[in-house]
C-alpha cells in the first residue's frame, strides 16, 4: 500500500512537472508565431509608394543666327517644342526602418523610419522640330533643351501636397503594426516622430 501511494505521489509531481513544460512550451511557441506574423507584416509593407503625381508641360525653345548688322535682311531661325511628361512619386522605403521584436517579452521596438523621398520619371518626346541649313541643332544642345524641359516640369510639382499626402498613407499604414500587436496583446516602443500620432489612435 505504501508502494501504491509513494508511486501516486511520484505520478502526481511528474503530471505536475510535464503541464508546467508543456505550457512553458506552448507560450514559446505562441510567441514565435506572433513574432513570425508582426515580422511578415513589417517585411510586407517594405517599399511603400504612398502618393503619387502626374505632370505635364509643354517646352518650346527658339534660337536665331544672323551676321552682324544684318539681323533685319536674314537670320537662320530653329526651333524646337516637346512635350515633357512627369510622374511624381513619395515613397518610404521600409525596408530600411530599425525594429525590434523581443518575443520574451512581447514588444515591439520601433527605433527609427526613413524619410520620405520623392522621386522624378520624367519622359521627353520632341515632336515638333523646325531647323535651317546654317543653324542646325547639335546633339548636345538638344539635351540640354531636355534638361531644362524637365526642370521647368518639376517647378509645377507641389512638393508640401506630395509630402502631407505621403505622411498620412505612413500613419495609415503603420496602424497595421499597432493592430496586430493590440491583437497579440503586444507593447509597442515607438522612438519615432510618428509615435504620438499614433498612440493617439490606439490609446
Amino acid at each position: 500500500m505504501k508502494k501504491v501511494g509513494l508511486f501516486s505521489i511520484i505520478a502526481f509531481v511528474l503530471g505536475i512537472i510535464i503541464t508546467f513544460f508543456g505550457i512553458k512550451s506552448c507560450e514559446k511557441k505562441s510567441y514565435t508565431e506572433d513574432s513570425r506574423v508582426i515580422a511578415y507584416q513589417i517585411n510586407k509593407m517594405n517599399k511603400m509608394v504612398v502618393a503619387e503625381q502626374s505632370l505635364s508641360e509643354i517646352y518650346t525653345h527658339t534660337s536665331k543666327k544672323s551676321l552682324p548688322g544684318l539681323e533685319s535682311l536674314y537670320s537662320a531661325d530653329k526651333k524646337v517644342t516637346m512635350l515633357v511628361n512627369g510622374k511624381v512619386q513619395a515613397s518610404y522605403d521600409l525596408s530600411k526602418m530599425e525594429v525590434e521584436l523581443d518575443s520574451i517579452n512581447k514588444k515591439i521596438v520601433i527605433k527609427s523610419i526613413p524619410p520620405v523621398d520623392l522621386k522624378v520619371y520624367p519622359d521627353v518626346d520632341f515632336y515638333d522640330m523646325d531647323q535651317s541649313v546654317f543653324n542646325k541643332f547639335e546633339k548636345n544642345e538638344l539635351n540640354e533643351i531636355k534638361k531644362r524641359g524637365i526642370a521647368k516640369m518639376e517647378e509645377k510639382i507641389d512638393r508640401n501636397k506630395l509630402k502631407s499626402e505621403a505622411h498620412q498613407q505612413l500613419i495609415q499604414n503603420l496602424t497595421d503594426i499597432y493592430q496586430i500587436a493590440k491583437i497579440y496583446g503586444w507593447e509597442i516602443e515607438d522612438n519615432t516622430i510618428y509615435a504620438t500620432e499614433l498612440k493617439q489612435l490606439f490609446y
